[in-house]
């Protein structure tokens, strides 16, 4: 198979099937999981039970205006997510929609909705309480669901447009002016405004906000390959390193405060380690040269060893908390992972996980989807030729060319442009919001 690009985002995790069969590939990945598991993130597979938990609610309604329209309207509240999730049924098309929480809680939200049949397409979006327009059109055709981004250019919404309550859209209407920072071409007028990029350079990390920019030296020497830096909540964690073969420091660098301390290992560890993944805020290593296995905790400013010949190390296998050999852990780059039986139901190639949907990919063809609803997939793009994917704060970011883009419901923008993308995009951007 070919080679995977690697994610190294706060919440993102990729897998690969295996032909046809419910095995799966995993290729090296700098992962993030919380204490939580992914399908924390999600709606309860339950609707039932929904009630039960605090501040959450699941009602059914309908409005009828020539077509009858079923809705089912979900209000979560987990961890720092809070939004709306609805299903509107019509003549068999089922649309999904999102929406922050504009609402106070309110239930029964949505009060009318804004049709319009073009080239073929059908298309609606939901007109909310004092009859503002806060959700994109979502269109069907051949009984294939579209996101607005994907038939904009087919679909004349100026009339939606018109009335639609969006304070982003006019920063994606217009083209970007551009800025240099340390060798990389910026269009930050696409960044909002507590976004910060991170693109690694050999021996820097250079940190790029909306207004300025900051410039983290991790290493003496240049290293092509970013294998051991990942992003652990606000922090920047990367070795300190030289031209040894060996290292015993990892830096820690708030991204919000621009401080950097150092956080030292119980021992020399060689470079032929890999990282397992994060959980619970802590990042676990492993040195194969010395058959052991780290946890660096970025919160106490701690590392001690977990693992060794003497003593099984830490693994998050399934969904679940376990143990393992330090001998397995030595066969084979062994992540972090998730219990993907969740979406065997799901015929994709590669699966990216987000903080409330995922992204799954068959044949160049790019859907999203929630676990509620994993019978629901809205086609967002095609594209063969894209690298290190990831899903956060609701948008999609990945390598193309010479260019990091972003993806939202505005379409794809062109973020930081570097000839050196091209050859070199594993593990070589990540993206923070605080």
């Amino acid at each position: 198979m070919d080679k995977q690009g690697l994610c190294l985002s706060c919440f993102c995790l990729v897998y690969r099937k295996c032909g046809n069969n419910t095995m799966y590939r995993k290729y090296r990945v700098a992962t993030t999981i919380s204490a939580q598991s992914i399908s924390q993130f999600a709606l309860p597979d339950d609707k039932n039970n929904f009630n039960s938990v605090k501040n959450n609610h699941f009602i059914e309604y309908s409005i009828e205006k020539g077509n009858s329209f079923k809705i089912e309207e979900n209000y979560i509240k987990k961890d720092e997510s809070e939004f709306y999730l609805f299903k509107i049924n019509n003549n068999d098309n089922n649309f999904i929609f999102e929406v922050d929480n504009k609402f106070n809680k309110q239930k029964k939200v949505i009060k009318d909705i804004y049709e319009i049949e073009q080239n073929g397409y059908y298309c609606i979006a939901p007109i909310y309480l004092n009859n503002k327009i806060y959700s994109y059109p979502s269109c069907v055709k051949d009984n294939v669901v579209y996101s607005y981004s994907a038939i904009k250019d087919v679909i004349d919404f100026s009339a939606y447009l018109e009335n639609s309550v969006d304070e982003d859209r006019e920063k994606y209407d217009k083209e970007s002016s551009k800025t240099t920072e340390e060798g990389v071409i910026l269009n930050k007028d696409y960044f909002d405004d507590e976004e910060v990029l991170l693109i690694y350079d050999y021996k820097n990390v250079s940190i790029h906000y909306k207004t300025y920019n900051r410039l983290l030296t991790f290493s003496t020497v240049d290293n092509y390959k970013n294998t051991y830096g990942i992003l652990v909540g606000n922090y920047y964690l990367i070795p300190k390193l030289s031209n040894l073969p060996y290292f015993n420091i990892y830096y820690k660098y708030d991204i919000m405060l621009g401080s950097k301390d150092e956080i030292t290992l119980p021992k020399e560890i060689s470079k032929q380690t890999y990282i397992n993944g994060v959980y619970d805020g802590k990042l676990y290593i492993f040195d194969k040269s010395n058959l052991s296995q780290y946890e660096i905790d970025v919160k106490n400013n701690t590392a001690i060893e977990v693992g060794n010949i003497n003593q099984e190390g830490f693994i998050y296998r399934n969904g679940v908390v376990d143990k393992i050999s330090v001998y397995d852990l030595n066969k084979e780059n062994i992540t972090f992972t998730e219990n993907l039986a969740d979406y065997s139901s799901i015929d994709y190639d590669n699966i990216y996980f987000g903080d409330k949907y995922i992204i799954y990919e068959k044949n160049g063809f790019y859907y999203k989807v929630y676990k509620n609803y994993l019978d629901n997939p809205i086609f967002l793009f095609k594209d063969n030729d894209i690298h290190s994917l990831m899903v956060k704060y609701g948008n999609i970011y990945y390598v193309k060319d010479d260019t990091i883009y972003k993806y939202n419901d505005y379409g794809s923008f062109p973020i930081a442009i570097k000839n050196e993308f091209k050859f070199n995009y594993d593990n070589i951007f990540d993206v923070y919001k605080d």
